[in-house]
């Protein structure tokens, strides 16, 4: 299934497309995803935007990547995956910062999106999750419809044949058929994987979100990954919980950052050094967390920072 556009490709994009195979070995064939995998870029594969509104850190680490344009295409439906799990408020930092994913939905229509669908499967009462978040009211307000997967109807029974443990699951329907899907994840404190970052953040696409911990948890991350890989990866990190995660309240920390990926492995390997491991007091290296670990092992992006073109940039 492809819903990519179809385009004829410049020689020039073409010999750029061409460059960032060589460089990216660790790609999967796209055979093994629902959608497109994310088109090469000539400038950076991960963008690091500090200081500034919500706003403008999403407007700087869109910039380099090549703008939303390169990713949504008019006419084309994009779901985002949003972390809307707990009834929190937005200054306790467990669910998403409202004015970030209004700027998000706001930008995917500037680029000719025709439908934008925010997405998520809460843990606690999705009313409650959706009022308290203040993320319904924002992404509403942007023209979005925010969705609930609490319903089994939205889900389709899918095979995953890259699944190491996960061999199966219902998933959200949507997430699959989508032309576009952004994950927007915000980096947490979890107390049963050190950390939540972006790939955790696909439990939320799944129906028996319990039968993940049941099996593999670290495992069942990676797994779900190979299903669909995000054409593009927004991360929250405005102001991330370090403590008592994921649900909080807990200590939280204002990073100022919005980091903005094609590579969602290397995202979270960026993100774990937001957080000291607990026995060392040292900032966590991404092999430490273990779903990123198996996520690499699984050829879905890389782990080695070096290895990643990695801009930072300011927004004011």
């Amino acid at each position: 299934m492809d819903h990519s556009p179809k385009q004829k490709l410049t020689r020039r994009q073409f010999i750029k497309g061409a460059a960032a195979a060589v460089t990216l070995p660790h790609l999967l064939p796209e055979k093994f995803f629902y959608g497109s995998l994310a088109h090469a870029s000539s400038e950076a594969d991960l963008v690091i935007a500090k200081t500034g509104s919500p706003t403008k850190l999403l407007q700087a680490a869109m910039t380099p990547l090549g703008g939303m344009s390169r990713f949504v295409k008019k006419g084309q439906r994009v779901v985002i995956k949003a972390n809307i799990a707990w009834a929190r408020t937005p200054e306790q930092a467990c669910t998403n910062n409202p004015e970030l994913l209004s700027a998000l939905i706001k930008m995917c229509y500037e680029a000719g999106a025709k439908r934008v669908a925010v997405w998520d499967h809460t843990c606690d009462n999705y009313q409650f999750c959706f009022s308290r978040s203040g993320l319904k009211e924002a992404g509403q307000k942007a023209g979005a419809d925010v969705l609930s997967g609490h319903g089994r109807n939205v889900y389709k029974q899918i095979e995953i044949p890259k699944g190491k443990k996960l061999k199966s699951a219902e998933v959200l329907r949507d997430v699959l058929e989508s032309d576009v899907f952004i994950n927007f994840p915000i980096p947490k404190h979890h107390f049963a994987t050190e950390l939540t970052l972006g790939m955790k953040n696909f439990i939320g696409i799944v129906w028996d979100m319990e039968l993940l911990h049941k099996i593999d948890l670290h495992q069942c991350i990676a797994d779900i990954n190979t299903l669909r890989k995000p054409d593009l990866v927004v991360m929250d990190a405005i102001r991330i919980l370090t403590t008592n995660g994921p649900k909080g309240p807990g200590k939280t920390e204002d990073i100022g950052e919005v980091i903005a990926s094609t590579d969602i492995v290397a995202a979270d390997a960026y993100a774990a050094a937001f957080f000291k491991h607990p026995k060392t007091g040292k900032p966590f290296k991404p092999e430490e967390i273990r779903f990123v670990k198996h996520a690499y092992d699984l050829g879905l992006g890389e782990i080695d920072l070096s290895k990643v073109r990695v801009k930072k940039v300011s927004a004011t």
